[in-house]
């Protein structure tokens, strides 16, 4: 099965990975309240607040390690964790990972996770494809005994032609 193939298999698995990144980005909310220290946050569609020695606002948050977590984002994922719609939510950092435990485990016993799994053992085992014959000659040239006249070692090339004539000559 060639690389293109492949990767149209994976077409398939795109809300699984969508889902998986957002889950990402709420792990890296939940450390990143744990670096700074705080306890709470707030998540609107519009604004995540986060509530501890400090308190900032904004429509994005940027952990240290460069990750960004979009409000509208940890808004809708959360929505799905708690089950119930709100027009903000209020977590700890604790529910925050444990809600985000419980979403792995849903995650890991899943239709769509198996599904993926059974991809992967498809494309896995489908036979890769037959080396090239230009792979032959490559290292037969790779070899000790290599010609030694430069223009032997380089294929030749044909001059371009100005536009509406053709030439067969090589190019020097």
């Amino acid at each position: 099965m060639d690389t293109l193939k492949k990767a149209g298999a994976m077409l398939a698995h795109l809300d699984l990975f969508q889902h998986m990144l957002n889950l990402r980005s709420l792990l890296q909310l939940a450390a990143h309240m744990e670096e700074r220290g705080d306890r709470v946050t707030l998540i609107s569609q519009e604004v995540i607040t986060l509530v501890g020695q400090e308190m900032s606002s904004d429509a994005q948050v940027t952990t240290s390690k460069g990750a960004s977590i979009q409000a509208g984002t940890a808004y809708r994922v959360l929505q799905g964790l708690k089950g119930h719609e709100a027009p903000e939510y209020a977590v700890t950092r604790e529910e925050l990972s444990a809600l985000n435990t419980r979403a792995v485990a849903d995650l890991e016993s899943s239709d769509a996770l198996r599904a993926f799994s059974d991809t992967l053992t498809r494309i896995s085992a489908a036979p890769s494809a037959a080396p090239t014959s230009a792979a032959a000659p490559a290292a037969a040239s790779a070899s000790p005994a290599a010609p030694s006249d430069p223009a032997a070692e380089r294929p030749t090339r044909t001059r371009r032609a100005p536009e509406g004539e053709t030439t067969d000559q090589p190019a020097a």
